[in-house]
């Protein structure tokens, strides 16, 4: 049988990760990474990459919280292996203050980090402009280890890197049976790509995300499933953009 040929577009944290989790656990599929740009000259390697979420009305909260504590376990377990400095994952701790206090005082992921707790008075003080803050411990990802690390697993798994600007997904037709758009929101400006390649009896994933105007990361996952093999069912790491909360001053960690 002839292996599932499958194009992930895009090569930042969204795209590698989905490449690898289906070239790591998917048998039958070879995997490509199609990108214009690979690191370290991509959005993700200058994204700060703080595992911090913000709410999205968008999103049920249940599936977030589920998506973070997912994704902190998988992070947590990197940090606590004896390479994780090389792939640039670390624990570390620090501070959100706010100018006016958040819709919730208690955020729904604050038992999924570790150490949360509300700032007192005593520690605000040091900061004339803000009335409200949280203290906590999260782990930091620096894209520009982890994305080297992705490609090289991703390699040792059988994939493949090309380089190509996409602007169209027939561009691809006839090349691959499976297409997994991790471009990011901006490039999401036509539908009608995507569109086609379904109504023609093609799979095309597109990772839709919400609008960016001041936005944070936080990961989540997007499921990526094959309507020509039961098997290719796998649910991959990814980041999305948020906005940011209302009153939101400012961050500090402790590296």
């Amino acid at each position: 049988m002839d292996k599932i040929r499958v194009a992930v577009i895009g090569a930042g944290v969204v795209g590698l990760s989905t490449a690898v989790c289906v070239a790591e656990s998917v048998p039958g599929c070879s995997v490509t990474v199609v990108a214009e740009k690979f690191s370290p000259q991509t959005t993700s390697d200058v994204a700060a990459g703080v595992l911090s979420p913000h709410f999205s009305p968008e999103t049920p909260v249940h599936r977030q919280k589920r998506w973070f504590e997912d994704t902190f376990a998988h992070v947590y377990s990197i940090a606590q292996t004896a390479e994780a400095p090389n792939i640039g994952v670390q624990i570390l701790s620090g501070w959100e203050i706010f100018q006016e206090p958040p819709v919730e005082h208690i955020p729904f992921w604050a038992d999924s980090v570790l150490a949360f707790r509300v700032m007192n008075d005593a520690e605000l003080k040091r900061f004339p402009q803000a009335i409200f803050g949280w203290m906590y411990t999260t782990l930091l990802c620096d894209c520009t280890h982890y994305l080297p690390w992705l490609e090289k697993r991703l390699k040792n798994a059988g994939g493949r890197l090309r380089s190509a600007k996409i602007r169209d997904f027939w561009e691809l037709d006839g090349t691959f049976d499976i297409i997994v758009n991790c471009s990011g929101p901006l490039t999401h400006s036509q539908e009608s790509p995507a569109l086609s390649w379904v109504e023609q009896g093609r799979k095309a994933i597109g990772a839709r995300q919400p609008t960016q105007t001041t936005a944070r990361q936080f990961s989540r996952r997007a499921v990526v499933m094959n309507q020509v093999s039961s098997s290719l069912v796998k649910e991959c790491w990814r980041p999305i953009t948020v906005c940011e909360d209302q009153g939101f001053l400012g961050t500090r960690w402790n590296v």
